[in-house]
């Protein structure tokens, strides 16, 4: 760092500490926090009101207004779609109950094999379990004001399951995260050391639409086992079959209520979901290591 940025980063941080020191010293209007009986009515008035939908913006800081019906339709727009989402029915069909104890039992059979030790049995058997459900968070960035689908998985029966396989995955993770920059610092040190007066080199950027929900959710898994069982990492200490038969559990399986909808995700992968986030950073770093740095090719049989 250089004398004057370094000069002007003291002289900054200087300010700050005396306009907070001045701040924490100055009088304060008792009056200015006295809630009246308006400013009470005004939250309640706000919920009460069925026609509006409040909530955070996908990105940042802030509260959102949206009209209720133009979310609902908004949210539908994506669960209409065939290929990532099946309808099931209103609420009356929900069966986290029978799920639990379908789960219970399975696990509890894995166990008995030896597959799965004790702790970790205990940790993924669920109990007490409730209903997933659906939710859209407003992309204020973006015209028209789309909705992310955002499931709320805590406490569903696959919950655990899904953050104990998150755990598993991360070294695939790793393996696959070589060309991956771990923030803007980085990134901004990284375009600095290129050289832009060569022909060869130019800077160009891609985006993924709906990136979570159009990752193809059987290809990815099918990657994971590849690298879990089929290259130089240390495999799982259970069979392929069952970390095959726990990733459908944690992903297909999961059912989801949306304005008293019952739905099943088919494909793709959810943001909420424990495995959301690293399923798709694995098929993108697969399809990277693919096009550029060629470190694994997987084995099919």
């Amino acid at each position: 760092m250089s004398l004057v940025p370094t000069m002007i980063f003291w002289y900054m941080k200087a300010r700050l500490a005396e306009l907070a020191h001045k701040f924490t010293n100055s009088p304060i209007n008792a009056r200015e926090f006295v809630w009246t009986k308006i400013h009470y009515q005004a939250p309640k008035l706000l919920k009460t009101n069925k026609d509006i939908y409040i909530t955070k913006p996908d990105k940042g800081a802030g509260v959102v207004i949206l009209n209720t019906n133009d979310s609902i339709g908004k949210m539908l727009d994506i669960l209409n779609d065939k290929s990532k989402f099946k309808r099931l029915g209103d609420t009356s069909v929900d069966s986290t109950s029978n799920t639990e104890v379908k789960l219970q039992k399975r696990f509890l059979q894995i166990h008995r094999r030896k597959f799965i030790s004790k702790d970790t049995y205990d940790r993924i058997r669920p109990v007490g379990s409730q209903r997933s459900r659906m939710y859209g968070l407003p992309k204020i960035h973006k015209n028209g004001v789309p909705l992310r689908p955002i499931l709320s998985m805590i406490g569903s029966p696959q919950h655990e399951l899904a953050k104990w396989l998150s755990e598993i995955l991360e070294p695939v993770l790793k393996e696959l995260s070589g060309n991956c920059i771990a923030d803007s610092f980085r990134s901004a040190a990284t375009i600095r050391e290129l050289d832009f007066n060569s022909e060869t080199t130019f800077l160009c950027s891609f985006d993924v639409t709906n990136l979570f929900t159009n990752i193809p959710l059987d290809e990815t898994i099918q990657t994971c086992s590849d690298m879990l069982y089929r290259s130089t990492l240390t495999p799982s200490d259970f069979p392929e079959n069952i970390f095959l038969e726990f990733m459908e559990l944690a992903t297909k399986s999961v059912c989801f209520s949306f304005n008293d909808v019952m739905y099943q995700q088919v494909d793709g992968v959810a943001m909420g979901s424990p495995l959301g986030p690293i399923l798709s950073n694995i098929f993108l770093g697969f399809q990277e290591s693919l096009l550029f740095t060629k470190v694994f090719r997987p084995i099919r049989y």
